[in-house]
């Protein structure tokens, strides 16, 4: 049986490519078309929520603490269902407008599909919940930025 649980994590979103427009198209995600991914900074209690999953992704350790790496194939091999973008909603629930960039630091809360596969647990990002955005800011505005 493919037993899938969902769980959700709350922590500090870091390099957050959720959207279509930002994707991560590195070339190990050739044959997905990219995929939509977000690093997010963990407390101790919600990463043993995630282990005691089963989850099998190592965290890294940042000068921000301990950070877990949730991706998303673009295009998934065995279902449209499970490719394309994650949802990603405001703290109301209500639909992002994506012409608005989650910046790093912005409080999310992030939701996992984690399932059975033949070489242990497997994870897919479903959605992103934006508790607390810091809009990402371009290069042209930090460059006017009087520090």
């Amino acid at each position: 049986t493919m037993a899938t649980q969902e769980l959700k994590v709350v922590g500090t979103a870091m390099y957050p490519k959720v959207f279509e427009r930002n994707r991560d198209k590195a070339s190990f995600h050739e044959d997905t078309d990219g995929a939509c991914t977000i690093d997010v900074v963990l407390e101790k209690e919600e990463f043993d929520k995630l282990k005691a999953s089963g989850f099998r992704g190592r965290p890294s350790v940042t000068d921000e603490g301990m950070s877990v790496k949730f991706r998303r194939k673009w295009k998934d091999p065995v279902s449209d269902d499970f490719g394309g973008a994650p949802q990603v909603v405001d703290r109301e629930g209500q639909d992002w407008d994506d012409s608005v960039s989650i910046g790093n630091g912005s409080k999310v809360s992030v939701a996992v599909d984690v399932y059975d596969t033949s070489m242990g647990k497997g994870a897919r990002l479903t959605g992103v919940q934006v508790l607390e955005l810091i809009e990402y800011a371009t290069e042209d505005y930090q460059k006017k930025l009087p520090f």
